[in-house]
């Protein structure tokens, strides 16, 4: 299980597509598909094991952490630019716990992640659990 984090300008509420056609339904996937490829290459997603996370987070405070405490990793959210410091301060927590090297990768990619969106100021953290 995972949680998907992107970097995504904001978004419009998304139609239904319960009465789509096939076709739509296939190239709204393909949209999606291609954004996210898109976002992979400008090093605006990650791609987090919740597991590694739950623990990570866990062992910097749990739920005492005003934003990754909070965030539910089977829920999708969306974060603003006044989340970012916040989320900072987490990542900093996170850092001060890791104990082995794929939790350092993590926290690294996380903090990757974060620099990416100081540098573009019109985007939004969408997660996306499982």
């Amino acid at each position: 299980m995972g949680l998907l984090l992107v970097l995504r300008p904001p978004q419009a509420h998304p139609k239904s597509l319960r009465r789509a056609t096939r076709a739509q339904r296939r190239e709204h996937r393909r949209a999606d598909a291609e954004e996210w490829e898109i976002a992979q290459q400008r090093g605006w997603l990650l791609d987090v094991e919740v597991e590694k996370l739950l623990s990570l987070v866990n062992s910097a405070g749990g739920t005492r952490l005003p934003i990754l405490g909070q965030l539910d990793p089977w829920a999708d959210t969306v974060l603003d630019r006044r989340d970012l410091p916040p989320l900072e301060a987490d990542v900093d927590r996170l850092e001060a716990v890791a104990g082995d090297d794929v939790q350092g990768e993590l926290v690294a990619a996380m903090r990757k992640l974060l620099l990416n969106w100081r540098t573009e100021p019109d985007l939004m953290l969408h997660c996306y659990g499982d």
